[in-house]
């Protein structure tokens, strides 16, 4: 009798289709201390295959080494060689290490790993989506307030949206309604979440209403999504968020539209208000991002502006944006079939910062391109914020004894004053 693994597996093969890209990146960060260059090579693959008339599977694997600037080995150095120094010497501690300091590897889970695996079955009543999946809601520009799984991609346009572990039943309701059904976890499979959404199609707009929970925090949202086109296409979006303290409200609405100029010309708007109080600092979302030593002396979390409690019960629906108000625009132009060039603007109408975003794009082939981009902070008005700190607010001052001067490190070489990237995709 035939094995049945090899059976599946030559099955799985005969019937397969592979395609993915591969891809070089390079990085340089304007007015930064310690090394400014960051490199990255990846390929990614992805495997299709028919498994039936109504099963079909989908395997994607990625594999990336990095050299160059790191942002654990900068704050470190930062820190080392700042008025914690001495105390972290005399705490003993030691800080974590790879065990290839160049590629900043230890095991082959830092530069291989599968971000999709799932299994498609087309019943007659459901589409079911079983595994490691993206899932992403919302009608929305650049951040999706009813968004279960939210992730900002559009100042990162090479990263595909990350793999979530989670089972989804779409089910058609008539011949323009549809109700989807999604239970999820993190990768550890502790901490579940649950989300619906259901979407009418009435007067050429969708209507959808959005639902989502995590049980073991007690927190979650609800919200409605509207999308349609009236001359210009539209949006709106809003979610409250339902918590045991501070509950809060979010909400997008924007349009766009495309002008007949040279090969396209999309223009799009939008305004964005976040209703949650952030507390945040650009000094702990620096120190936040930090593996901490491992000391002698015990826990050190104190001396990073971190705490272990804060971060066990960070919010999985928070908005990526700190601020409460801003506009977001941007511009995309096709010069013609092989090039294309675009913009992108987010403004935070609180402070006064803002992110400038600009990228050319040539395909000289139907696999091959290459684009250029910047990051530039930039200050509408103000003094700095959120978007373009002003180096006051990147010195944190630690106060360890009461009536002492207080610990001053100084993060102005952590963030740069642009960014510029290049990078080259075959796809195949």
């Amino acid at each position: 009798m035939t094995p049945l693994l090899p059976l599946v597996w030559s099955t799985v093969v005969s019937a397969a289709e592979v395609d993915g890209f591969a891809e070089l990146r390079a990085q340089y960060s304007a007015g930064v201390a310690g090394t400014p260059v960051f490199f990255i090579e990846r390929v990614r693959p992805t495997l299709d295959a028919e498994l039936g008339e109504r099963l079909a599977m989908s395997v994607t694997v990625e594999a990336a080494l990095t050299q160059g600037r790191r942002t654990q080995a900068e704050l470190q150095r930062t820190l080392e060689e700042s008025d914690l120094g001495p105390l972290l010497d005399q705490a003993q501690c030691t800080w974590p290490t790879e065990d290839n300091e160049l590629l900043g590897v230890s095991a082959a889970s830092d530069y291989l790993w599968v971000d999709r695996l799932y299994v498609d079955a087309y019943l007659p009543a459901a589409d079911l989506r079983i595994g490691r999946q993206a899932l992403n809601w919302g009608s929305a520009f650049m951040v999706n307030p009813t968004d279960p799984f939210p992730q900002v991609l559009l100042l990162e346009p090479w990263r595909p949206r990350a793999g979530v572990n989670a089972a989804r039943a779409s089910i058609p309701v008539g011949d323009a309604h549809r109700l989807q059904l999604v239970a999820g976890s993190d990768d550890t499979f502790q901490s579940p979440r649950l989300a619906a959404r259901g979407t009418a199609n009435l007067l050429e707009t969708d209507w959808s209403l959005v639902g989502a929970w995590r049980p073991e925090a007690s927190d979650g949202l609800v919200g409605v999504d509207i999308k349609g086109t009236l001359g210009v296409g539209f949006w709106g979006e809003g979610a409250w968020h339902v918590r045991e303290q501070d509950p809060y409200g979010e909400a997008a609405v924007g349009v766009d539209y495309s002008f007949p100029v040279l090969d396209s010309l999309l223009v799009t708007a939008q305004y964005y208000r976040n209703g949650r109080d952030s507390t945040a600092s650009t000094t702990t979302s620096l120190t936040g991002s930090i593996e901490p030593p491992d000391c002698a002396a015990g826990d050190t979390s104190a001396l990073f502006g971190t705490d272990a409690a804060d971060s066990a019960g960070a919010d999985p629906f928070a908005p990526f944006f700190t601020g409460g108000q801003y506009v977001m625009a941007s511009v995309g132009l096709g010069v013609s079939p092989l090039v294309s060039a675009s913009g992108l603007f987010v403004q935070n109408l609180d402070d006064g910062s803002g992110l400038v975003f600009p990228t050319v794009a040539v395909a000289p082939t139907g696999w091959l391109e290459v684009s250029a981009a910047a990051q530039v902070p930039v200050r509408t008005w103000g003094n700095g914020g959120e978007l373009s700190p002003a180096d006051r607010d990147l010195v944190l001052r630690q106060e360890t004894v009461p009536g002492a001067e207080p610990l001053v490190v100084d993060f102005t070489g952590l963030v740069p004053d642009a960014t510029f990237i290049l990078w080259t995709r075959a796809s195949f």
